[in-house]
């Protein structure tokens, strides 16, 4: 191993030692020679940042952190902003990457943290939210001081955490997991401090381990670099990618997966790259069953020339990406149309075969799809809410293509099976799997007319509303039984069945069978 990667030894322990001998004004000094091994690159400040940002939110928080900077540079310390923010902004300013900085985190360097604690006091109010591993947060921003991390066990919390306000820059930014991620930005200069390659990196597009033995101490790390890899387009460096495909993921906790995934799926212009990132470096064979299934399943060439069904899928993702930016869906519909996509075709599989005419057919995939689903999203920590629209979404997807010409009680029974997930979701789901094919896009028509009959019929966002509810039988003179759910069902079918339409026909219908009686 290369010798800049050996942990710190007793040399590092007396230096320590000195250094806190010295007084704050050679420990300033000392602060500034830590600047020797580094590569630097210029960025804007936050002060002209600040100037022409617009959002209130960040704006406030680029304010703080200068204010916290130009507070820690006065008592003798360094601030520096460190992690994805510093990466996010040099990848936009330096390398015109559609990154977009958010979260601030700061380090401060020279300053012990209850003394830190207290500088922050006299800013704002300090919430201690990580008192073991000294972190603090004053407003939106994160602070902390440098730390040492060791590992003691299997569990993603079995670790114990020294912090160092002393300790090396170059030192601290060891414990991150790629170059990328361990560059420290000035917030009042501008100036990026780069011990490790990141900036080297950044521009050539790739996730390179910093220390090796480091890295194993957290296997959420190998999600990390699937993850980054489809959120930023970047490569795994062969070296990192054997490193991560040792690794052993069973003790990874499922909210931690499911974190990952979110941001892979939400953050990335192309989820197929990190889905492919993920299939080389072993999680999907490690973790994932149903996606290690669709490899190497072969499909009809005349309705999908772009080849198995994998190909396929991962050609569905990046086409659910587009249409959930196209339509600017929240969080949460994003997450259900981009979840949906990965599942759709999970009963191919199992129900893939050669018919007598040498023909490819999976007849009854959509149905078969919805147990390998639910094992997947309940695999990475998926809650029931967004499983439960997401099996209706599978089992449904082929609907807009085989029922071209529904008409308003099969499209009334669809929203009603449906829920809690809606046509206009079905429709979105379709649309990427009929883009997410290598024929040529000619649009989606048959979705588009689904829609169109759903919204006329106001349907396309739930299912239809009951005509009729128990007060409504109360008020036509009936007395409060058992009786009145058979009613409202009775009802309610004949809605769908698109018999009924009004409250006034649905009120005549009971009055009519009242007097039957």
């Amino acid at each position: 191993m290369d010798e800049r990667f050996e942990p710190p030894g007793e040399e590092h322990m007396r230096e320590r030692e000195k250094f806190a001998e010295l007084s704050e004004a050679d420990q300033a000094e000392e602060i500034s020679r830590m600047h020797d091994t580094a590569w630097f690159e210029n960025v804007t400040t936050f002060y002209e940042d600040e100037r022409i940002i617009e959002d209130p939110e960040a704006k406030e928080r680029l304010r703080l952190a200068g204010q916290i900077a130009q507070r820690v540079k006065s008592e003798g310390g360094l601030a520096l902003v460190v992690g994805g923010y510093v990466r996010d902004k040099v990848l936009r300013e330096k390398f015109g990457h559609a990154a977009v900085p958010k979260d601030i985190d700061v380090e401060v360097y020279g300053i012990a943290f209850e003394r830190l604690k207290a500088l922050l006091d006299q800013i704002g109010r300090v919430d201690t939210v990580g008192a073991q591993f000294s972190v603090m947060k004053i407003g939106g921003v994160d602070v902390s001081i440098p730390r040492k991390d060791s590992k003691i066990g299997e569990r993603h919390k079995d670790f114990v955490v020294d912090g160092d306000p002393f300790m090396s820059m170059q030192e601290a930014a060891r414990r991150r997991d790629f170059t990328i991620n361990a560059l420290g930005l000035d917030p009042l200069t501008g100036e990026v401090v780069d011990h490790w390659g990141g900036i080297r990196d950044l521009q050539s597009g790739t996730l390179r381990v910093i220390d090796a033995e480091l890295f194993k101490d957290d296997a959420l790390r190998v999600l990390r670099a699937a993850q980054f890899s489809g959120r930023f387009g970047f490569s795994v460096h062969e070296e990192t990618a054997a490193l991560c495909r040792s690794m052993d993921l069973a003790h990874l906790p499922r909210e931690r997966l499911f974190e990952e995934y979110v941001k892979l799926f939400l953050k990335s212009p192309r989820p197929s790259i990190g889905l492919e990132a993920a299939r080389d470096l072993g999680i999907v064979e490690k973790l994932h069953p149903e996606l290690a299934a669709l490899f190497d399943v072969p499909q009809d060439s005349q309705w999908h020339p772009e080849g198995d069904v994998w190909m396929h899928t991962k050609m569905v993702v990046d086409a659910a990406a587009e249409r959930a930016q196209g339509r600017n869906l929240s969080k949460e519909s994003a997450l259900t149309l981009m979840l949906a996509a990965v599942c759709h075709d999970m009963g191919k599989p199992a129900t893939t075969a050669t018919n007598d005419k040498g023909r490819i057919t999976s007849h009854g995939h959509s149905e078969a799809g919805i147990e390998p689903a639910d094992r997947f999203l309940d695999g990475i920590g998926v809650p029931q809410a967004h499983r439960t629209k997401i099996q209706k979404l599978v089992q449904e997807h082929l609907f807009p293509s085989v029922n071209k010409d529904a008409g308003p009680s099969a499209i009334k029974k669809l929203a009603h099976r449906l829920h809690p997930a809606t046509i206009q979701e079905l429709v979105d789901v379709g649309w990427a799997d009929h883009k997410g094919r290598g024929t040529s896009w000619d649009g989606y028509p048959e979705g588009d007319m689904l829609l169109k009959k759903a919204e006329e019929l106001a349907i396309a966002e739930s299912k239809p509303a009951p005509l009729l509810q128990g007060r409504d039988l109360i008020a036509l003179g009936m007395t409060p039984s058992k009786q009145f759910g058979v009613v409202l069902r009775q009802v309610y079918e004949l809605q769908l069945e698109d018999v009924i339409h009004t409250p006034e026909e649905a009120r005549r219908w009971v009055l009519e069978k009242i007097a039957e009686k």
